[in-house]
């Protein structure tokens, strides 16, 4: 296993500096071909140049990132530096012992005086890394659960992912830095070659090409360097595992700061939004917040990425211990359904449930007990593929279609049956179209906005979270729409603090959940977040609507109000596509009617 993440990692970096060759020698190539040997030299400023000012960006950021972050997290995170012989001996011992055994260099540790779970590391090399904690990972881990965090930090240090990461993220910005001078040159006419047209015309070839490739190049790097993100968080896993051979620590670990910090963003979205709070502790709120906004991809932990298994831990909070069934049924979709594995391609990384995993893999592979013994066993057992297909088609070819159709059909009409008449069939063809795409429109409504039944039974919200029912909410995705009733407080805004953002937090005795709100007209987003949002804060409500799934599963709201039924909402999103689906129909039936000869 250890020998595939390192060829893993080592071939995609491979890759990303083999797209930058393919451009750089593809772009000579051409300018030899097209033009002459003796301009081959003028291509410098379109091959060259792009990647010493990128390089030299690159090489700036590594040098000064690290103080750059020194500066951020002292001055406006109130971190403070501390001896490593300071923290707690079981931690001070093992960033010792790991110094000698790895040849690291840890001077000083970064204490952030926050409850909010966090550990991270930043630097150049083994020698200057820094390794960051907050209160909450002494507070909320134990002793075990603690060693295994900081190996997992110790073991980015270790592997060099700081340099590693550099050189891949150099890639991107190359390629990119390629698209612009290719581009500038067709813009501002550097591409003549003076009285030699065949001259003009390889540079002109060279910069087209290198454009387009370019870019595309460009966009591939970008989610090959996240994949090698990825692939760096699994290695430090497995660092951490194998040095504390303890890798169901770092399991526990994992769904324990999934709960620290859900926990933390609901204490900042009650501050945030109690006008009672003091400006100061809410100016620190803010801070403290924007932390671990701006840490994500540095994080042990990216809790954007993980918000089923963030919503299970707080399931555990309620009853104490962890429930290894309750984490593995909430795992389910990460791990079963595709939509997990197309969503993860945008992350830095890993889902979390793959990483609990690979880490009971790796205790089964050490002779050690898996954490979550049921972890990789099917626990959906009808396939998602059909709906993930369907939805895939519905959510980005569907629309596309609705244009085209009924312009294909007519052409085809009109060509295809000349001979009978000139106009009418192709009109009859337009009709046609404008019919079928009704169709399809109404296929994609009532896969997005389900029918809401008069009475949907009220369920938790941790229970459409870990249903893996057949036909059951396991079947949510970022597009389709499982109907739902919940009932819970309003504890917050969906963006904490923003007095612009008309999305609520649902919170009930099971979890929390986002509650997107999508009226039918832009404008009463606006309304509603600064007229009525802070007045549903603290009400018990009500709500019916339809749940979607991605790793942050969210509810979209149809109906709901207070239980005092003072307040109402409701959003008629839904409307506005079936409007769509008439307007459609009224489309194919004029055309049609129109078309047919009048005796």
């Amino acid at each position: 296993m250890k020998f595939r993440i390192i060829f893993r990692g080592v071939l995609t970096l491979a890759f990303l500096w083999g797209l930058v060759y393919a451009v750089a020698i593809g772009t000579m190539l051409i300018v030899f071909y097209v033009g002459e040997i003796t301009i081959v030299s003028q291509t410098f400023s379109i091959v060259l140049l792009p990647i010493i000012i990128a390089i030299s960006i690159v090489f700036i950021q590594f040098l000064i990132s690290p103080w750059l972050l020194d500066l951020s997290f002292r001055w406006l995170h109130k971190m403070t530096w501390i001896d490593p012989m300071q923290l707690p001996p079981h931690l001070a011992q093992f960033i010792s012992d790991q110094s000698q055994l790895q040849g690291l260099s840890i001077k000083k540790v970064g204490m952030i005086h926050d409850q909010n779970p966090t550990a991270l590391t930043y630097g150049r090399l083994k020698k200057n890394a820094r390794l960051v904690l907050s209160d909450g990972i002494i507070n909320l881990l134990t002793k075990e659960e603690q060693i295994a965090v900081v190996g997992h930090e110790l073991g980015h240090i270790a592997h060099r992912d700081f340099l590693f990461m550099t050189i891949a993220a150099a890639v991107p910005m190359i390629l990119y830095t390629f698209y612009i001078f290719s581009r500038g040159f067709l813009r501002v006419g550097l591409i003549s070659g003076g009285d030699d047209s065949k001259a003009a015309a390889g540079i002109a070839a060279a910069a087209i090409v290198t454009m387009v490739v370019s870019y595309l190049f460009y966009i591939i790097s970008q989610f090959l360097v996240m994949f090698l993100s990825r692939v760096r968080e699994y290695y430090a896993d497995r660092f951490s595992g194998q040095e504390t051979r303890n890798p169901a620590a770092l399991s526990t670990a994992l769904v324990k700061i999934a709960y620290g910090m859900v926990q933390s963003q609901a204490q900042y979205a009650q501050t945030m939004n109690d006008k009672k709070v003091d400006r100061r502790d809410r100016t620190r709120a803010y801070r403290r917040y924007g932390f671990t906004n701006a840490t994500r991809s540095l994080n042990i932990f990216d809790i954007n990425a993980a918000k089923g298994l963030v919503m299970t831990a707080y399931a555990q909070s309620q009853v104490g211990d962890i429930d290894p069934d309750m984490v593995v049924k909430a795992a389910a979709w990460d791990l079963e359904s595709p939509w997990g594995g197309f969503l993860e391609l945008q992350s830095t990384h890993p889902l979390a449930a793959k990483r609990l995993l690979a880490l009971d893999d790796l205790a089964e592979e050490m002779g050690m007990k898996r954490a979550f013994p049921d972890l990789g066993v099917d626990q959906i057992k009808e396939s998602l593929w059909d709906e993930f297909l369907i939805d895939l088609f519905l959510m980005y070819i569907a629309p596309a279609l609705v244009f085209i159709l009924p312009g294909i059909i007519g052409i085809f009409y009109a060509f295809g049956l000349s001979q009978y008449t000139s106009n009418s069939w192709m009109w009859i063809g337009l009709g046609s179209g404008f019919a079928l795409a009704g169709l399809l429109w109404v296929w994609r409504t009532r896969i997005k906005f389900p029918r809401l039944g008069e009475e949907l039974p009220l369920i938790s919200i941790m229970g459409a979270v870990t249903d893996v029912s057949d036909d059951g909410y396991a079947e949510a995705s970022p597009f389709r729409g499982k109907p739902i009733h919940l009932q819970g407080t309003i504890i917050g805004r969906g963006q904490p603090g923003y007095y612009f953002s008309e999305d609520v937090v649902l919170q009930d005795p099971s979890g929390i959940i986002t509650l997107d709100y999508n009226p039918l007209f832009g404008f009463m987003r606006w309304i509603t977040a600064l007229f009525r949002v802070d007045r549903l804060i603290g009400s018990q409500v009500t709500i019916e609507g339809w749940y979607r799934r991605t790793p942050r599963p969210v509810v979209m709201i149809r109906r709901m109000y207070t239980l005092d039924g003072g307040t109402k909402f409701s959003s008629n999103k839904n409307i506005f596509s079936w409007v769509i689906a008439g307007a459609l129909f009224i489309a194919a039936i004029v055309c049609i009617f129109y078309g047919i000869p009048i005796a």
